[in-house]
C-alpha cells in the first residue's frame, strides 16, 4: 500500500469534499482549480486525496476515473453517484442527496456517542467497585462462613471461585470495552454509508438500519427520476441508482428488474427488497409510464420517514441506553452484592 492510500477518508472529509465540488460545479469553477486549492489548505487524507484528483484532472483525467483511482479511500457508492450525476449533466444535483444522507448518519453517529457515555461510566465504577467487591468482601465472607462451619453454596461459591481466579480474568472486560471503543472509531469512515466492513454491525442498533433503507429508498429514486429525466434506458437508471445506494439486496432486486425490463417484460415479478409505494411506482415505469414525477414524490415521502425516524431515536436512544446499559450493570452489581449477604442471613437462621 502505498504512502497516500494510507490515509483513509473519513465520512466528516467526504462530506466537506462532496460539497466543495458541488458548489464548485454551481458556480462553473474548474474543478482540478478548487481541488488544489483545498488540497493546498487541507491536511491529512483529505488534502492528499484533493492533490491527488487536481493533479489527474490537470493531466485531462475525467472527476468520475480520477475517484475510481482512489478506489482505496473512496467508496464505490460515492464513485456511483459522481457518475449518474456526470452522466446527466446534473452533478451538484445528484451530490445533493448524498450529502444529505451523509450529514444523518454522522449527526446519527454523534448522538449515539454522546448516549454512551453516561452509561460507560456507570459500567467503569461498576467494574471497580466488583473488583473491590472480590478482593475484600467475598474473603470477609469466606471467613466468616469457616467460622460458623458453613459449607460455601449458591452464588457465594461461585464469587469465591471468581475471586480466587481474579488475576486471571480481570482483564478481560476492559479489554472488550477498549475493543468496542476502536471498533466505534473505525465505523465512522465513508463505508458507513452502504453499512459494510467494520460499520455493519451499526445496522443491528434498533432503528439506525431502517434510518439508513429508508434514505437509501430515497437516494435511490430521487437518482432514479434524475435520470430518466435526461433520457437515460430505465433499465439502465435501475443498475445505476441501485449500485449508488451500495445496499446488496437493493442491489439484488433492481438488477433482477433491469433484465426484465430490457426483455420487454412490462410486468415483472419483483423481490420484495423493494417497499410497496416504490414497487407499485416501478411497475408503472416498467409498463412504460413517465414515472419521474411519481419517483420524486416516493424520494420525499421516504426523506420524511427517515428524518422523522431519527427524530424518534435521537429522542429514546439516549434513554434507553442509560436504563439497559447503566441499568443492568447496576443491578448486577447489586445483585452481586447483596446476594450472598441474603445467603448469609438465611444460613444463620436456619442455623438457629
Amino acid at each position: 500500500m502505498s504512502e497516500s492510500s494510507a490515509r483513509t477518508v473519513s465520512l466528516e472529509q467526504l462530506v466537506a469534499l462532496n460539497d466543495e465540488i458541488a458548489a464548485l460545479v454551481r458556480a462553473g469553477v474548474p474543478l482540478e482549480l478548487g481541488l488544489r486549492e483545498m488540497g493546498a489548505l487541507s491536511g491529512g487524507a483529505m488534502g492528499e486525496i484533493s492533490t491527488a484528483l487536481a493533479g489527474r484532472m490537470h493531466t485531462g483525467v475525467s472527476l468520475s476515473d480520477a475517484l475510481k483511482a482512489e478506489e482505496d479511500r473512496i467508496p464505490a457508492v460515492y464513485r456511483t453517484v459522481v457518475e449518474a450525476g456526470l452522466r446527466v449533466g446534473r452533478l451538484s444535483a445528484a451530490l445533493e442527496a448524498m450529502s444529505n444522507f451523509a450529514r444523518e448518519l454522522i449527526e446519527l453517529r454523534r448522538q449515539i456517542s454522546s448516549a454512551l457515555v453516561y452509561p460507560l461510566i456507570v459500567v467503569a465504577l461498576a467494574y471497580g467497585l466488583f473488583l473491590v467487591f472480590t478482593v475484600d468482601l467475598i474473603e470477609r465472607f469466606r471467613e466468616t462462613y469457616e467460622t460458623f462451619h458453613f459449607p460455601l453454596h449458591g452464588a457465594l461459591r461461585w464469587l469465591a471461585w471468581v475471586s480466587d481466579h481474579m488475576a486471571t480474568w480481570w482483564w478481560g472486560p476492559p479489554a472488550v470495552v477498549i475493543g468496542l471503543i476502536v471498533w466505534w472509531w473505525s465505523t465512522g469512515g465513508a463505508h458507513i454509508l452502504s453499512f459494510t466492513g467494520t460499520s455493519r454491525p451499526l445496522s443491528w442498533i434498533p432503528g439506525v438500519g431502517r434510518i439508513g433503507r429508508y434514505f437509501q429508498y430515497a437516494n435511490f429514486a430521487e437518482l432514479l427520476a434524475l435520470l430518466i429525466e435526461h433520457q437515460v434506458p430505465l433499465a439502465e437508471g435501475l443498475r445505476l441508482s441501485a449500485d449508488a445506494t451500495g445496499d446488496r439486496r437493493l442491489k439484488q432486486a433492481a438488477y433482477s428488474m433491469s433484465e426484465a425490463v430490457a426483455r420487454g417484460d412490462q410486468a415483472p415479478i419483483l423481490a420484495n427488497e423493494f417497499p410497496p409505494f416504490l414497487d407499485w411506482v416501478l411497475r408503472q415505469a416498467a409498463r412504460g409510464a413517465s414515472p419521474v414525477r411519481l419517483l420524486r414524490h416516493a424520494a420525499g415521502f421516504y426523506r420524511r420517514r427517515a428524518v422523522n425516524l431519527t427524530s424518534w431515536f435521537k429522542l429514546t436512544f439516549p434513554m434507553l441506553a442509560a436504563v439497559v446499559i447503566g441499568g443492568g450493570v447496576t443491578a448486577l452489581y447489586a445483585l452481586a452484592l447483596f446476594g450472598p449477604m441474603g445467603t448469609l442471613w438465611k444460613d444463620l437462621v436456619l442455623d438457629h
